[in-house]
């Protein structure tokens, strides 16, 4: 089976679109003995292309301790039947500015209630903040379309 080719803007509006309708996607860190840990998060793709994935967490949450050894993650999302699997790489940044925070709070709030923030009632309390990727490189997969082998750009 011949590979199909993707360019790259072709597989930056597949890999935007994923990203989009699935919202939640596995985000792994590593703490500071290099051990990887991944979890369930909500991210949503900010401004233009796939350049800015932004995220909420608990203040408090393990996942800043890790984050602070070492900004660097991995993000893994895919459709209901794993046909198309997009995989970004990049650096977190935190966000503590509740003006910017906030808005995606509202539209991850559904699905970051049914991850472990249902701790979290109203966003004016301060209890979680912005964890915002930026994305270096892109990786995607579409196997049920013969793409078997991920297409990886490096984000201009």
């Amino acid at each position: 089976m011949t590979t199909p080719e993707l360019g790259y803007d072709e597989v930056l509006r597949a890999a935007r679109r994923l990203v989009q309708r699935r919202v939640v996607g596995a985000m792994s860190t590593c703490d500071a003995a290099g051990q990887p840990h991944t979890r369930w998060m909500a991210g949503v793709a900010i401004g233009e292309g796939l350049s800015r994935l932004l995220s909420v967490t608990a203040r408090g949450s393990r996942k800043l301790d890790q984050l602070a050894d070492n900004p660097r993650v991995c993000w893994l999302f895919s459709d209901a039947h794993d046909d198309e699997v997009v995989t970004l790489t990049g650096t977190v940044s935190i966000i503590e500015d509740q003006s910017r925070v906030e808005p995606v709070w509202r539209r991850l709030e559904p699905a970051a209630r049914l991850y472990a923030m249902n701790l979290l009632s109203e966003p004016e309390n301060l209890w979680f903040v912005g964890l915002e990727t930026t994305v270096e490189t892109v990786e995607y997969m579409h196997p049920a379309a013969g793409l078997t082998h991920p297409v990886i750009h490096r984000l201009r």
